[in-house]
């Protein structure tokens, strides 16, 4: 369709790709440009896929950090104009954190510990003050940090 588009993958679609999980997600957040060819393509796929028409989606948008760069992601994909990113594991880290979304987001997150060699709720929060220097970790991201990672 003419589309030239870059599309960078969060949330548990971008965890999916990065480390791993059994359960699929039902949509994809992602930042990408929402041009009308863009827009077009979507619902295009929407439809002959029988999808829901926010199978891609940008309400992720309202945790993205001013901090990130372009070394925060990872091209798994190339094809003519259309590039799709997947954000490394910091990154996705830090934005679940900041989202916390309680029982929703826990495995992803007890993944991501992992992939991050997260031993400790203060390596969490050095990754999370990279990219988030003035907010603080989600109350319900934070009960499970200390969960997983209770002080000695």
């Amino acid at each position: 369709m003419g589309a030239v588009a870059k599309i960078r993958v969060v949330g548990s679609a971008a965890v999916a790709m990065q480390v791993g999980r059994e359960a699929l997600t039902e949509d994809i957040d992602a930042l990408y440009g929402s041009s009308p060819q863009v827009k077009a393509a979507v619902e295009n796929i929407a439809q002959a896929r029988n999808w829901p028409p926010t199978w891609l989606n940008d309400a992720v948008k309202m945790y993205v950090s001013h901090y990130i760069t372009d070394e925060d992601w990872d091209l798994r994909i190339e094809e003519e104009e259309v590039m799709v990113f997947a954000a490394r594991n910091e990154l996705l880290l830090a934005m679940k954190l900041k989202s916390g979304r309680g029982r929703r987001d826990q495995g992803d997150l007890d993944r991501l510990f992992e992939a991050c060699r997260i031993t400790s709720v203060a390596d969490a929060e050095g990754i999370f003050d990279r990219y988030y220097p003035q907010d603080v970790i989600a109350a319900p991201a934070r009960r499970q940090l200390e969960a997983r990672f209770p002080a000695s």
